[in-house]
């Protein structure tokens, strides 16, 4: 079985455009994969289209694929073209699937868990009141959901002032008082702080019983995560802007973090996600994928989170239901907080083709940098 044809599509989708790619075979079976990198999705594609003379012609042996990406470019592991490389990635292993006839997880050995937890993200900006972050996680908790995630901290960073700790902390009270201690929290604080502040917030934040708290330093900087969870009663989580897979096992090898976030779309695709999870288990570190993309990489994380016996919690995005129902004709089964596989061929989707081009590219974040920086020029 051999490629014989790459295509890309986007799917606007509120804040980032879904990157879906179609891999075509020679027998006419069509796999897909997703390489979504919010504000850089015609990179993406650009890059794509780089790799697809190496690929057109070429035998679906994913792992030979995997290792010419690693081996035969000079520049490997930058975001732009390993978010590329791991939506073909995907795509390859949906094709076979397909093709023979079985599930992607069964392909990697079989079910290891027959269900994930699963925790909502999208329910609420920022910059809300206290009054609304709990309004809004009352009706997320409402629909089945038993953890939720958000950012209470306003876009503070790298310090925080105490006016901005006060507010940050009477929105995870509110919260947690809305929702009961049987919900899990995950904090949110994406990689703003420095080494001291991040120790004092987990430290103040450690009352409420999170579940985690997520990036509280830059995650390139292992050596101060690695304080950070020292000094943390909280767990502390990160891993989602980490594509290679040296720099997780040094984030494992340092006893940084208690759960990792590799993210499918970026780290090489479905068969690194997996590695990652093996070097995780042997660490004794659990693995939670970061996930705010699109239902096809929801379909890839959960095809190889479930192999893992280490499988904690996926990632599930709340926003842009209409685009994410569209784009798949028989939507994830996901009930009392829980999302199961489906015993189904490739990544256990349909994708429905028409929808593929019904929802066209946006440039996304434009009004924000407009306002944010005062910036008036015409950007396309």
């Amino acid at each position: 079985m051999k490629i014989k044809e790459i295509k890309t599509y986007f799917a606007a989708a509120v804040w980032r455009n879904f990157v879906i790619v179609e891999v075509t075979t020679d027998e006419g079976i069509k796999g897909y994969g997703e390489g979504t990198l919010g504000d850089f999705e015609k990179t993406i594609e650009a890059a794509v289209n780089d790799l697809k003379p190496f690929l057109i012609n070429r035998d679906i042996e994913i792992n030979e694929i995997t290792n010419f990406f690693l081996r035969n470019f000079f520049w490997r592991n930058g975001p732009i073209l390993s978010t590329a490389q791991s939506a073909i990635e995907q795509a390859l292993w949906d094709a076979v699937g397909k093709t023979v006839r079985q599930p992607v997880y069964r392909l990697l050995g079989g079910k290891a868990v027959n269900r994930v937890k699963v925790y909502a993200n999208g329910f609420i900006s920022g910059g809300a009141k206290p009054e609304e972050f709990a309004s809004a996680a009352v009706k997320t908790v409402e629909k089945g959901y038993k953890a939720l995630k958000f950012d209470p901290f306003g876009g503070a960073g790298p310090n925080i002032t105490r006016a901005d700790l006060d507010m940050a902390k009477q929105r995870i009270g509110a919260i947690r008082d809305a929702v009961g201690s049987d919900i899990d929290l995950m904090i949110e604080a994406n990689g703003r702080f420095n080494t001291r502040t991040a120790i004092k917030i987990a430290k103040e934040i450690e009352r409420y019983d999170p579940f985690w708290l997520e990036e509280p330093v830059p995650e390139e900087d292992i050596v101060s995560m690695s304080e950070v969870r020292k000094a943390s009663g909280v767990p502390i989580a990160a891993g989602e802007r980490i594509i290679s897979r040296n720099r997780f096992w040094e984030l494992l090898s340092q006893r940084a973090v208690d759960i990792i976030q590799p993210d499918v779309c970026h780290m090489g695709g479905i068969m690194p996600l997996v590695e990652v999870g093996a070097m995780a288990n042997v660490n004794y570190v659990t693995v939670a994928p970061h996930n705010p993309n699109g239902p096809i990489a929801t379909a890839a994380s959960l095809n190889a989170l479930v192999t893992m016996p280490n499988a904690l919690i996926l990632e599930f995005w709340l926003d842009a239901e209409t685009v994410r129902h569209d784009l798949i004709k028989e939507y994830f089964d996901v009930r009392d907080g829980y999302i199961y596989p489906r015993d189904k061929p490739g990544l256990g989707i349909e994708i429905n083709e028409e929808a593929l081009t019904k929802y066209p590219y946006k440039k996304m974040h434009l009004e924000y940098f407009r306002n944010e920086y005062k910036y008036h020029g015409d950007i396309k």
